[in-house]
């Protein structure tokens, strides 16, 4: 007889050999063919192989945990099993899922239930008692035996009798140290696979902690026979209303919390998180990985695509800690797949777990915690940069809640300046004007070189030799004084406060051009070794988006010791604020490091509003767009004359596209133009000063904030001033889309839309007044409008009672790190953009998870991303008139995980090709091709630059990408029809003539993702732009070639491809980067310019002289727009940086608010050099601004004359480099600048 058995994320299919081959020693022929389904899923062979297998099969049995559409090809395989003679029986977890197939089973529902009874209680005997169901169906065998009823949860210590009860165990603990709880499934119990559970029990045991190892079924609470993981949790985790562990260890796969809650979908409600309301104690992933594993030194890969969505993703969601894997399966485990140990992670875990328990049995004020700051350079302007937040006054409110709560804190600081005044009067990572007897007297300690090699001696001879191999032999030159390593910081009690050390890139320039894969520096490593072993931090921080550590030389996840933020922080609890609005970078701090982040709000957004230069134009267009109609001709031709010299005066010609001056005779033309982009500018999001962690917004602020998540729909929803519009019988979706056109009362639109936007300030400070309290709000909506719409009315209930309610929690960020710090578990919530329609992602302070990667693109996200690309593709063909033949994308993985996958459905439809989704659960399982007389026009040529985290987060994307290729590369199209496939028959021919074979010329030209190698991050351009290493345009081009020039694909990781990049990306007619939310803009950060400057610099230098390079504003995902590169700047430019309330919400944070603007003119320089998109009059302008207003100029100088100097410096730079022809006047205020502040810098130095 035959048998075909596929697991879907459950056991191992290959268990059922084990069971076939009982019978064959029983004299029964049995034939098996077992398989993973994600085995069948990756490979087309494979599945053809099964279908073929499953014709002359006499049953097949699908064994899922609980969703059988995680077996991507299962609804192909269906429509095979509605025309399969045998027997199909389909175990789920689910009952409901079950019943759904239940058709396909031919059997009756005694067997029905007899099979389920078997596959439910699982193990060698019932695997057994279904091939004997099978034997006898057939007439080989008379009797089925009766199923055997397998412990379902219970206490297992390889040391002790298994069936020893939970009272005797536990009375073996010893009282006076920490507990871990050690929680696995019960399939490892049942067929036997413990040699890592008993390796990673007495590693626990070696490193100081009671265990308490319990088995148990990680099945929904609603499959019979089983219970919900919480009821586990309180059987054998809780003592009563006490926990009886300080720490959780769980080798589960998927989410626990969901098998244990009766509401669906992806966040659990906070009642009903029992991690929290039973045991509140951290819980820490273990990962199993189902390969062969090796050290990073061997392989940049730590776990495959199913790995990461199983065992990392789902379990975020639930809030644990992951860390690293304990077991794989070696070549001499695989032939029924066993895990064997991997011994130095399971010390590594041991180790983590017990820093984390011991956390609360340290009283507060013997908890030591060391805060570090992010200073990525020798600059004492920035320090303590951080997306969007403001971290010296952070760091002060962290000081004063540590000492309210018992902690050891001295000297606390009232403010942030006197903070920032105490770090720029001791030694930090600015070294260089720094004298030496300051150094040596300032420093916290100046480390020897033999201490120092103590603990380097101990790295494995991979990180040894490669660290030598960049830095020199220990201690290097990297901040050193006399031969000893400069140890910076302050100390305050317990508390230290820290700079992140010097990464190095400024040392290394050569490495930049050729080599993005860098070591960490010797005094980096030994940094974070003093931290740990000379100030005895049990926890480090490291504050705000983004530091180095995370992006350091090492495996996607899942990390070995020898990967450098494995041995860097080196088991020492972590913690992270990291902004809510970086999903994909915060899930990397997660992954890489072991990190508890605290997911905290971005910084207040507002409406950009009018300013005075806008108001110039702005005023005489509104009179013009009101009068037009009407106005006599003088009057008309003096408003448009206004008009003229207002915009010419504002330099807005360049905003518009026009390229030489059409004098006022001819500007009326533009005048739509021009007025539809003054309400865009106004109509922006931007942001207003920073965050403070903990801080609750209040007046202003908290208006504010409401104003911006309610600029959009929120699911049902609708936007607070559409809703206002409704009321007062105004289409503001129409207002929006043409704010030209006249209203019924005779106003332009763009007045309709500020009118309807004062009435929403108005409201939103009236309902601040009445404490947001819903009764009386709704009375004063019902007093002030005859009518009040259904919209408005549920928004102001939104308002009342959830939005206000949740801003007023921020200061959560705060509490749970707190409760981090003492040992707590941190409950989890969802991450993104709170202005794009993402309102529930509050309350902040959650530990916060991403997406399912198996659900991208989304439905949603599918209709948003082809709009985007129809977009494109209509404006090329507006200005070019022919179709983008080549286009160069630009995919990041924090877009894909805020959008949903608006990128890759932009990616696909460019292709023309379209995900299919499964019936139930939403995930993607296959690719169609969409027909040409549906796509309306030819398939286009796309090449993709993914990010490193990209390719660590998104492995199952690369390969949709790639498939998608190569399916549109397949296709009988001609070449007007299919660009892809034409490109692609011409490459191999020439191949093939340069001597390559057929197979390889088709691999090789096939490729369209490329990327940084395994283990690096970036595209370097933004080390060539801080430093200003670079001449030529050239060179920027170079550096990203070398850092972005590496191959992926399916079964290609990383392979360096140069000849096929530069290929590839010279070809492109268009390079995009779209731009998902207001919160992050191409000024707001440098990772914008590094990759699409970066891919601009290299057309420039190298591509298509016609290129054009464009950015999607997805915003507003009822409103998208698209912009050129230059239209985006000049968008931002005018919106965000002219506009006072920038400048002035910016001074409320002091230093923190100058390193600002001197990020904003580095990042406006970087444009400039690598897409040359940015005139004269925004240097300009610029300086007007930041550094010729007086009030803003004093206040620099006051509170952070550094950043105002680096503010010269890069428009010197800019100056010398040909980039600013600035007139005599401009250089001459600049030159008197910079003596007075370079005087001003002495005077600070000689305190």
């Amino acid at each position: 007889m035959k048998l075909i058995h596929i697991s879907v994320q459950s056991s191992d299919a290959r268990v059922m050999e084990k069971a076939a081959k009982t019978l064959r020693d029983q004299g029964i022929n049995v034939e098996c063919f077992c398989e993973n389904c994600d085995v069948i899923d990756d490979n087309p062979e494979v599945y053809h192989r099964l279908v073929k297998e499953t014709a002359d099969a006499d049953m097949v049995f699908i064994r899922c945990m609980g969703d059988i559409f995680r077996f991507k090809k299962f609804e192909k395989y269906e429509e095979v099993l509605k025309n399969y003679a045998g027997y199909v029986f389909i175990y789920s977890g689910s009952l409901d899922l079950m019943l759904l197939f239940r058709h396909l089973f031919k059997g009756s529902d005694d067997e029905f239930s007899l099979l389920r009874s078997f596959a439910l209680y699982k193990g060698p005997e019932n695997d057994v008692g279904i091939l004997l169901w099978l034997a006898n169906k057939l007439g080989l065998v008379d009797s089925v035996p009766e199923p055997v009823k397998q412990r379902t949860d219970g206490i297992y210590h390889p040391d002790y009798s298994k069936d020893i009860s939970f009272e005797d165990y536990i009375s073996n603990l010893d009282p006076n140290l920490p507990t871990a709880g050690f929680m696995f499934t019960s399939n490892l119990w049942i067929y036997n696979n413990l040699e890592h559970i008993d390796a990673m029990i007495h590693g626990l045991e070696d490193a100081g902690m009671n265990v308490i190892p319990v088995f148990f079924s990680a099945s929904s609470m609603s499959v019979h026979g089983t219970y919900g993981s919480s009821t586990i949790f309180k059987k054998y985790l809780m003592d009563g209303e006490k926990s009886r562990v300080d720490v959780v260890v769980m080798c589960s796969s998927f989410s626990q919390l969901v098998n244990s809650r009766s509401t669906t979908g992806m966040s659990t409600p906070d009642e009903e998180n029992f991690y929290k309301h039973l045991t509140n104690v951290p819980v820490l992933q273990a990962l199993i990985v189902a390969s062969e594993y090796s050290d990073y030194g061997s392989s940049a890969v730590g776990l495959d695509k199913n790995e990461i969505s199983a065992s990392v993703a789902w379990p975020e969601v639930d809030g644990q800690i992951i860390t690293v894997p304990i077991a794989h399966s070696p070549p001499e485990y695989r032939k029924i797949r066993r895990n064997a140990p991997l011994p130095d992670r399971i010390n590594h875990l041991a180790r983590l777990a017990k820093n984390w328990a011991m956390l609360s049995r340290i009283p507060p004020s013997e908890r030591r915690i060391a805060i570090l700051m992010y200073q990525s350079r020798p600059d004492s302007g920035r320090i303590g940069n951080a997306a969007g937040l403001d971290v010296i006054e952070s760091v002060c409110s962290m000081l004063k809640r540590l000492k309210l709560l018992g902690y050891s804190v001295d000297n606390i600081p009232e403010t942030g300046k006197e903070l920032i005044t105490e770090i720029l009067e001791n030694v930090t990572n600015d070294l260089e004007w720094t004298p030496s007897e300051v150094v040596c007297e300032k420093a916290l300690d100046l480390v020897d070189k033999k201490d120092y090699l103590q603990h380097f001696d101990k790295l494995s001879e991979f990180d040894k030799n490669s660290t030598i191999e960049h830095w020199g032999k220990p201690p290097g030159e990297i901040a050193v004084e006399k031969g000893k390593i400069i140890i910076p910081g302050l100390i305050k009690g317990n508390i230290l406060i820290g700079y992140q050390p010097l990464r190095g890139w400024g040392e290394q320039i050569e490495r930049i051009y050729h080599d993005p894969l860098l070591m960490s520096p010797h005094q980096y490593l030994e940094y974070y070794r003093w931290i740990q072993h000379e100030f005895k931090a049990n926890v480090i921080v490291h504050m705000g988006t983004h530091g180095t550590l995370e992006w350091l030389p090492g495996k996607n996840v899942g990390l070995s010791s020898s990967c450098n933020p494995d041995f860097v922080l080196d088991a020492t609890p972590h913690v992270y604020p990291y902004i809510i609005d970086d999903p994909g970078e915060g899930i990397q701090t997660k992954r890489r490091s072991e990190a508890v982040v605290i997911g905290h709000m971005n910084p207040t957004m507002a409406r950009a509003g009018s300013y005075d230069e806008l108001s110039e134009v702005e005023v005489p267009l509104q009179q013009y767009f009101k009068f037009k109609n009407m106005a006599a001709g003088e009057r008309r031709t003096i408003l448009i004359s206004e008009i003229y010299e207002a915009a010419k005066k504002l330099d807005l010609f360049s905003d518009l596209g026009i390229s030489a001056d059409p004098g006022v005779d001819g500007f009326e033309p533009y005048l739509d133009k021009l007025h539809e982009y003054i309400t865009e500018v106004k109509d922006a999001l931007i942001r207003d000063g920073l965050h403070v962690l903990g801080r609750i917004p209040e007046g202003r602020h908290l208006d504010e904030n409401i104003y911006s998540i309610m600029k959009v729909r929120n699911g049902s929803i609708s936007p607070l001033r559409e809703a206002v519009g409704d009321t007062m019988g105004y289409d503001l979706n129409h207002a929006v889309d043409f704010p030209n056109e006249l209203s019924e009362d005779g106003r332009p639109n763009s007045e309709i839309i500020d009118y309807a936007d004062s009435e929403v300030q108005t409201l939103l400070v009236e309902m601040r007044a009445l404490d947001y309290n819903y009764s009386k709000c709704l009375d004063y909506v019902n007093g002030r409008y005859s009518s009040v719409s259904n919209s408005l009315i549920e928004c102001v209930s939104f308002i009342c009672t959830f939005l206000v309610p949740n801003l007023k929690n921020m200061g959560d960020e705060i509490n749970n790190m707190m409760n981090a710090f003492e040992g707590k578990y941190v409950l989890p919530g969802p991450s993104g953009a709170p202005t794009r329609g993402n309102a529930r992602i509050l309350p902040m302070g959650r530990n916060y998870y991403g997406i399912d990667p198996d659900s991208v693109p989304n439905p949603s996200s599918w209709v948003i991303g082809k709009k985007m690309a129809d977009q494109m593709i209509n404006k090329y063909v507006e200005e070019k008139g022919t179709y983008p033949r080549e286009v160069g994308f630009i995919i990041w993985a924090t877009d894909t995980m805020k959008t949903g996958g608006d990128d890759l459905a932009y990616i696909l439809w460019l292709m023309g090709v379209k995900p299919v989704w499964s019936k139930a659960g939403g995930q993607v399982i296959d690719l169609e091709v969409v027909p040409l007389s549906e796509l309306k026009r030819p398939r286009i040529d796309v090449t993709v630059n993914i990010t490193g985290l990209f390719r660590d987060t998104f492995p199952n994307l690369i390969d949709m990408i790639d498939d998608a290729v190569k399916l549109v590369s397949g296709l009988d199209e001609s070449s007007d029809e299919n660009y892809l496939a034409d490109n692609l028959r011409k490459e191999i021919l020439e191949g093939m003539k340069a001597g390559l074979t057929v197979d390889e010329a088709r691999r090789k030209s096939s490729m369209r993702i490329f990327g940084a190698p395994p283990g690096a991050y970036g595209a370097g351009v933004n080390h060539a732009i801080e430093t200003s290493e670079w001449k030529t345009v050239e060179d920027l081009a170079d550096v990203y070639i070398s850092w972005s020039s590496y191959a992926y694909g399916r079964g290609v990781h990383g392979e360096s491809m140069k000849d096929q990049f530069v290929k590839r990306f010279s070809k492109v007619g268009v390079t995009v980067k779209n731009m998902p939310d207001r919160e992050i803009d191409l000024l707001d950060c440098d990772d914008v310019y590094t990759y699409l400057g970066g891919m601009n610099s290299f057309v420039r230098a190298y591509g298509n002289p016609d290129a054009i390079s464009v950015m999607g504003d997805g915003s507003n995902p009822e409103h998208l727009k698209l912009r050129n590169a230059a239209e985006e700047c000049k968008f931002v430019f005018r919106s965000k940086i002219l506009n006072p309330k920038y400048v002035e919400g910016l001074k409320e944070h002091g230093y923190r608010g100058a390193a600002e603007l001197a990020n904003v003119t580095e990042y406006l320089f970087a444009w400039d050099a690598t897409s040359d998109i940015v005139d004269d009059w925004m240097y300009e302008q610029l300086a007007d601004k930041f550094l010729f207003d007086n009030d803003t100029k004093e206040w620099m100088m006051d509170e952070n004359p550094h950043a105002l100097m680096n503010i010269l410096n890069r428009l010197h730079e800019a100056i010398s480099r040909e980039m600013w022809n600035a007139d005599q006047d401009t250089l001459e205020k600049l030159k008197q600048l910079y003596m007075q502040t370079e005087e001003r810098l002495e005077e600070i130095t000689d305190r």
